[in-house]
């Protein structure tokens, strides 16, 4: 037994090494798989009905169409999370809810909290990023493709940032910590494994190293709010904030999603120069949580 109780959620159902190799590999190659064969359906249904020209240019052109890569993403992540419920309700025979909570039900407040927490931060850090703008930061607001955007953003990243931190934050913590009962373990695990799987975000090698590092601290960030608070639901709402405001405010020009409708451009600049900014703003998002809750932060490395 942890002496963090949501981790102790993993005893529940089945939760021999069979069911997690199962319900891992369902979800990732099946649903890979399955969004590979949609997304290929959906192109052959739209050059079948416009009857386009130029097969290849038009391939290159729906591939690099940022708004196009978007929606890609939310097929796969909706697949994904299909997938995973599927597998975790029926082969795990647990109740959904233990990956979130150690409770019955959502505490969407939660959820509110930490989006409204991490985007004030974000927005305070961009607002002095403007005061101080060195040329890298510009304005293209377009009115129509920013609310395109706006609306894509509204369905894609709830699922996808949610995802992220159940299957993360919830199913691989949960089961790493059946095998170890320090908490600490499965946090450092879970941070890596999330950071090196945004490896192929960037444009070039330093942006990809700089991403896994930004990832990673991000992760840390949101699994020791998952762990002190013994539930998902305001490491969600951070990550769902975090994701809508680098889409939608500050984008970067060279990521994996460079090029979208966003208020503010960040130009290529040094790839690493962010990480500190990162570090302090995640630091003061912890500190603002576990101001009055030392001792939740502190059974974390216990």
């Amino acid at each position: 037994m942890s002496n963090i109780r949501f981790l102790d959620n993993a005893l529940q159902g089945k939760h021999n090494k069979t069911s997690y190799l199962l319900t891992i590999g369902i979800t990732l190659i099946g649903g890979t798989l399955a969004s590979i064969l949609f997304i290929v359906l959906l192109m052959v249904i739209y050059f079948l009905t416009f009857r386009t020209t130029g097969f290849e240019s038009q391939i290159n052109l729906l591939l690099f169409n940022p708004m196009l890569i978007l929606i890609m993403v939310g097929v796969s992540y909706g697949i994904f999370a299909l997938l995973f419920y599927l597998c975790f309700r029926f082969i795990h025979k647990r109740n959904f809810i233990s990956l979130i909570n150690t409770r019955k039900n959502i505490n969407w407040v939660r959820i509110l909290k930490g989006a409204g927490l991490w985007a004030g931060i974000l927005g305070i850090y961009t607002l002095i990023s403007l005061v101080f703008n060195d040329g890298t930061l510009s304005f293209n607001f377009k009115l129509v493709p920013f609310l395109y955007l706006l609306i894509l953003s509204l369905l894609v990243f709830p699922i996808q940032a949610s995802f992220e931190e159940i299957f993360f934050r919830g199913y691989l913590m949960q089961g790493f910590g059946l095998i170890t009962k320090k908490p600490v373990v499965p946090l450092i695990l879970t941070t890596l494994i999330f950071g090196l799987i945004h490896f192929y975000n960037g444009t070039d090698l330093n942006m990809s190293i700089s991403i896994v590092l930004s990832a990673m601290i991000l992760g840390l960030m949101f699994g020791i709010i998952v762990l002190g608070e013994n539930g998902l639901e305001t490491a969600m709402g951070a990550h769902i904030a975090n994701n809508m405001f680098v889409a939608l405010i500050l984008n970067s020009s060279d990521s994996g999603l460079g090029g979208l409708p966003s208020l503010f451009t960040a130009q290529s600049s040094n790839s690493f120069s962010g990480i500190p900014v990162l570090i302090f703003m995640a630091v003061t998002m912890l500190i603002i949580i576990f101001w009055n809750k030392k001792e939740d932060f502190l059974r974390i490395f216990l």
